[in-house]
């Protein structure tokens, strides 16, 4: 039997095809670049298209069985617009473009912050949907002559039915579903002139939208009866991909960015989420509601320091076929050092979500080695995924495992670090996709291979290692953790 995730991303999208026990058949990823200049920030909807559709192809001729349904997991926040004939009439907006920034102030004027969030579960902000939206009624004619508004989850989902649904957790990053009632609020859409009309039907993730059509399905290589699945937002797919069933366990994803996502106790939509900058997003599983914590600077951070810091160590890495992360992580195991590193190169996530921020590196002297500054950068990740933590300590969630997916999962010091720094057990798992892989479960239950998501989980997220905080590291780690908070402080004050 064979089931598929589809993930799309900002810089690229991927698909892979599982047997039921959560084993890889086929794989396949396609990158794209975002594109603009002076703080626009784009994807353009016909290269994400062509990216999807060459991977699909080239899954189909891995395999020697079809694919039996197929969900859909994707970025938040951008939309497409297309006319009557489904074709894109514009580009999206990814999060980080500076447009919608005055139109937040507009609609707080209209409705207020704290009416949103008792709708949406949103702090409202830029960087969702309706302000970007609002500025596209002002600015272009777009919206007037869009027939359907998509997020990419049921823009893809269209283009291989031409049904329209769009699970909750996808709506919800649009800061105009009623997360509550689980359908539109007509007041916030009117305010950037849309009617409900334009926007795909609300459905619960494992929500079959239809079956592939059959021009797609011989264009693609698919069978002409495989199901296209409700997915949902691409954190919210990991989180489930990663096992993420109860708010005891945390899904610590690592990529360009660093988002620690967990199952809130219960919808959340008070004036402690609102200062935090904390949403409620309906989770996957239904009835279930999540939250994340994010660190902007993570991947980047990382690539960053290779490229620069360590240049002359990376080349010689290259040239001796070497891999660099791998060569500085022996380096710097069992290494202690008194250099700390404040990780906002640029912007800053919880608990100070700033986009115009500096990152330092305090402790240098003549004789600081390469391998200490190493360890200090990844150690301050740490730090302040932590401390966002202990921000959002309202939420009463008492994680005692942390998931870690992503790039830091390759790396054993990252993920003993996260767990001496944070004093619970870290693991990484067999499978390195996580958000495929939930994708893949919400289409499997849609089938009724699994009875509940629950029971995906348990029959196909596989743990490969796990690590436990080590008791004598415990004093170092303490230590150094309340001297990066009284920095982070002193720092972020000057700043």
């Amino acid at each position: 039997m064979s089931v598929a995730g589809l993930d799309i991303g900002t810089s690229g999208c991927k698909i892979v095809v599982y047997d039921l026990e959560g084993n890889v058949k086929a794989a396949c990823s396609h990158g794209y670049k975002e594109e603009g200049t002076d703080g626009y920030r784009e994807i353009d909807p016909a290269t994400v298209l062509s990216g999807v559709k060459a991977c699909i192809k080239n899954v189909s001729k891995q395999l020697d069985e079809p694919i039996e349904a197929l969900a859909v997991g994707t970025l938040g926040e951008s939309v497409v617009c297309v006319d009557g004939d489904g074709m894109a009439l514009g580009k999206s907006m990814v999060t980080g473009d500076k447009r919608g920034i005055p139109e937040v102030e507009e609609i707080l004027q209209k409705v207020g912050k704290e009416e949103i969030m008792a709708i949406t579960g949103i702090p409202a902000s830029e960087m969702y949907s309706l302000p970007k939206l609002l500025w596209m009624n002002k600015h272009t004619n777009i919206l007037r002559k869009a027939k359907y508004i998509f997020t990419y989850e049921d823009y893809i989902g269209f283009y291989l039915t031409g049904n329209r649904k769009i699970s909750y957790s996808s709506a919800s990053r649009t800061m105009a579903l009623d997360i509550e009632k689980k359908v539109w609020s007509s007041k916030l859409l009117e305010l950037a002139g849309i009617s409900e009309k334009q926007m795909s039907l609300p459905v619960s993730a494992g929500t079959i939208v239809g079956r592939v059509l059959p021009e797609v399905a011989e264009e693609l290589g698919l069978s002409a009866g495989m199901q296209v699945v409700a997915g949902g937002h691409d954190q919210e797919c990991a989180a489930l991909g990663a096992g993420v069933v109860t708010p005891g366990i945390g899904e610590d994803g690592h990529g360009t960015c660093e988002v620690l996502n967990l199952m809130l106790n219960e919808p959340l939509r008070n004036s402690s989420m609102m200062e935090t900058d904390l949403a409620c997003i309906p989770g996957m599983i239904p009835g279930t509601y999540m939250t994340n914590l994010e660190i902007t600077t993570c991947g980047i951070l990382m690539n960053w320091s290779r490229d620069c810091i360590f240049e002359g160590i990376h080349r010689r890495c290259r040239e001796k076929g070497e891999d660099f992360f791998a060569y500085m992580d022996r380096k710097a195991t069992e290494l202690k050092t008194g250099l700390l590193v404040l990780p906002q190169f640029g912007s800053s996530g919880h608990p100070d979500i700033n986009y115009d921020m500096k990152g330092m590196v305090w402790g240098l002297t003549i004789h600081t080695k390469p391998e200490e500054i190493y360890l200090a950068v990844k150690e301050s990740l740490a730090f302040q995924m932590k401390m966002a933590y202990e921000y959002a300590g309202f939420l009463n969630i008492d994680v005692k495992q942390i998931t870690i997916t992503g790039g830091g999962a390759v790396s054993e010091l990252t993920m003993q670090i996260r767990s001496d720094v944070f004093g619970v057990k870290t693991v990484s798992l067999k499978n390195k996709e996580a958000g495929t892989l939930g994708c893949m479960i919400a289409a499997a239950t849609a089938m009724g291979h699994y009875s509940r998501f629950e029971e995906g989980v348990k029959r196909t997220v596989k743990i490969l290692r796990t690590y436990r905080p080590r008791e004598e590291w415990k004093e170092y780690y303490q230590l150094k953790y309340e001297r990066y908070k009284r920095l982070y402080h002193k720092m972020h004050d000057f700043i």
